[in-house]
C-alpha cells in the first residue's frame, strides 16, 4: 500500500535529538517493515520544546519506502491552548492543502486528531477522491478542554469553540474507521459522529518500546550517575515525570520533600524531570530544598538512566479523571517501577486491579507521606509491584504487541475496502 500518516504534534526521534519514538513513528516504522510505502506528514515546529525544527518546508527520505514531509508554519507558540497555537494549526493545514495534490494519491490515509484544521483538510481530500481514511483519536478536543473549567467559564468557552465542535463532527462523520486509545475515547468519537460502532472502529492503547536491558555498565557508573543528580546509593529515589503546568501539582511534591527534610529524613531524594516553561525560576526558588532536584527536560538516554535508579515513580496531578493511559505511566511500567498516582480513570482502575502501585489524595500531604512511607518500607511489596507492572506492560502496552496488531488492522481494513464490503457491520475489530 501507499499510505499517508498525518500527525503534527509528536516528537520525532531522528530529528528531535534524544527523543524516543512515539506512537506515530512506531506505527510508521512497522508499516515500512511490512513493505508498505509511507509518507509521514508532520510540522516544522517541535510541539514539545516549542521551537522550530526547520524554518521552511523540509522533506527527508529514509530509504526508498519512507518520506517525511514537514509542513511549514510561520507562527510559533508557547502555550498549547492559545490564539498563536490556533493560527499555527491553520498554517499547517493550509500548507498541507497546497502540497497534497502534488503527491501520488495514497491507497489509505491515517490522520490523528487534534489538530482539527489539518484533519478536516485530510478528510475532505479523502472524501473527494474516494480514499479510505482512518482517524486516530489522541485527545477528545475540545471536550477535554472543558472538563476542568468552572461552569460559567465552560459556557463561555463553548461559545468561542463552536467552530471546533463543527469541525470534529464533520471529521468523525466522514471517517471510514476510527482508532482510539481507550473505550471512553472511542465512545466519545462515536457520539460526535452520531453513529454506532462498526467493525473498523478499533482500540489500540498507548504503547512503549522495550527499554534497554542494560543501562549502566557497572556499579561505579551507576554510583557516578547518582552523584551527578545529587543523590547517593543509600537514598531511595522518588521520581516525578511531567510538565509543570495547570494539571501537574508541583506544590504537592515540594511540600512532601520539605516535610521529609524538616524531619531529618535524608534517606529519600526527589527528582522532578520533564518539560517546564519556568524551570530556571523553579530551580532558583526551591534551591534551599536539598532533597529535591528539578532537572528539566531529559533526552531518552538520560531518562532511562534516571528510571534505572528510581525506587518509586510518582504522578502528582490535580484531581483529574483520565480515561486513557498516557506516556508518563508507561515510563514507569516499562521498567516495573511501582507507581504512586493521583489520577482517576483507567490508571486508577489498573492499579487497583493489578496491584502495581497505589493511588493517593493529591491535596493531603500527610496521607501521601503515609502511603510513600509504607511503600518504601516494604521491599517485598515493591518487588511484587515490580513484577505486576512488568506483566501488565508486556500484556497490554508493549509496542511489540500493539503495533503489529495495528498494522494487521490497517491491512485488513484496506483489503475489505477494495472488496466493497458492507460498512455498517457492527461489533468492533478488537
Amino acid at each position: 500500500m501507499n499510505i499517508w500518516i498525518i500527525q503534527a504534534g509528536e516528537s520525532i526521534s531522528f530529528v528531535d535529538g534524544g527523543s524516543r519514538p512515539f506512537r506515530t513513528e512506531m506505527l510508521t516504522n512497522r508499516l515500512v517493515e511490512r513493505g508498505h510505502m509511507v509518507i509521514r506528514w508532520s510540522s516544522n515546529f517541535d510541539h514539545l520544546r516549542k521551537t522550530f525544527r526547520f524554518y521552511d518546508q523540509c522533506e527527508i527520505s529514509l530509504g526508498s519506502q519512507l518520506r517525511y514531509i514537514f509542513l511549514q508554519a510561520q507562527t510559533p507558540y508557547r502555550k498549547s491552548i492559545s490564539f498563536a497555537r490556533s493560527r499555527h494549526n491553520r498554517e499547517i493545514a493550509n500548507a498541507f492543502h497546497a502540497l497534497m495534490t502534488e503527491e501520488m494519491r495514497p491507497n489509505l490515509i491515517v490522520c490523528a486528531i487534534p489538530p482539527l484544521p489539518l484533519a478536516r483538510v485530510a478528510t475532505e481530500f479523502a472524501h473527494r477522491h474516494n480514499i479510505p481514511i482512518i482517524i486516530d483519536i489522541r485527545d477528545t478536543w475540545p471536550t477535554s478542554f472543558l472538563k476542568n473549567l468552572p461552569m460559567p467559564l465552560c459556557q463561555i468557552a463553548k461559545f468561542f469553540l463552536r467552530n471546533e465542535w463543527r469541525r470534529v463532527q464533520q471529521i468523525l462523520h466522514r471517517a471510514n474507521g476510527m482508532v482510539a486509545l481507550s473505550k471512553d475515547d472511542l465512545k466519545w468519537a462515536l457520539a460526535k459522529a452520531d453513529r454506532k460502532r462498526r467493525h473498523w472502529d478499533a482500540i489500540f492503547p498507548m504503547a512503549y518500546e522495550e527499554p534497554p536491558q542494560k543501562i549502566f555498565n557497572d556499579k561505579d557508573e551507576r554510583l557516578e550517575y547518582l552523584r551527578s543528580i545529587g543523590a547517593s546509593e543509600k537514598q531511595s529515589i522518588v521520581t516525578c515525570i511531567g510538565r509543570v503546568g495547570s494539571a501537574f501539582n508541583f506544590q504537592a511534591i515540594v511540600n512532601l520533600a520539605k516535610s521529609y527534610y524538616e524531619d531529618g529524613r535524608n534517606d529519600i531524594y526527589f527528582v522532578l524531570a520533564g518539560e517546564e516553561p519556568i524551570r530556571r525560576f523553579l530551580q532558583k526558588r526551591y534551591r534551599p530544598t536539598p532533597n529535591l532536584n528539578i532537572t528539566g527536560w531529559l533526552d531518552q538516554k538520560e531518562l532511562n538512566a534516571l528510571l534505572a535508579v528510581t525506587t518509586v515513580g510518582m504522578l502528582p496531578y490535580h484531581a483529574i479523571h483520565s480515561p486513557t493511559i498516557r506516556n508518563k505511566p508507561l515510563d514507569f511500567l516499562s521498567m516495573g517501577i511501582p507507581v504512586l498516582s493521583s489520577l482517576g480513570g483507567e490508571l486508577a482502575y489498573l492499579i487497583e486491579t493489578y496491584s502495581f502501585g497505589c493511588t493517593f489524595p493529591i491535596d493531603n500531604t500527610s496521607a501521601l507521606r503515609q502511603i510513600l512511607d509504607k511503600l518504601l518500607g516494604d521491599e517485598k511489596m515493591r518487588e511484587q509491584m515490580h513484577l505486576n507492572g512488568l506483566k501488565i506492560f508486556h500484556e497490554r502496552f508493549s509496542a511489540n504487541k500493539i503495533f503489529p496488531a495495528f498494522v494487521d488492522y490497517l491491512e485488513e481494513f484496506y483489503a475489505w475496502w477494495k472488496g466493497g464490503c458492507d460498512w455498517n457491520v457492527e461489533n468492533g475489530w478488537n
